[in-house]
């Protein structure tokens, strides 16, 4: 019984894991201080080069983790890690 043939190829990393992985990174370093607010979306998609899309997918994905914080009409704020 021969067992199904594993792609040895490694896994793409998609831009939203890319962005979410260089803010961590980020928060997780001190670069950015919690409390301290981070840029707006059209700054961020110039800083990554990628759609509002990415980013707001990766803001999502890190506030899931607790690392940021929405606030309605102030911007998304970094907590502690």
């Amino acid at each position: 019984m021969n067992k199904p043939r594993v792609s040895a190829a490694p896994r793409k990393v998609s831009l939203t894991e890319k962005v979410i992985a260089s803010l961590r990174q980020e928060i997780e370093s001190g670069q950015r201080e919690p409390g301290s607010k981070l840029p707006t979306e059209p700054v961020l998609t110039e800083q990554f080069g990628v759609s509002r899309t990415v980013v707001r997918e990766a803001i999502a994905a890190l506030k899931a983790d607790g690392l940021l914080e929405p606030r309605q009409g102030a911007g998304v704020f970094v907590l502690s890690p």
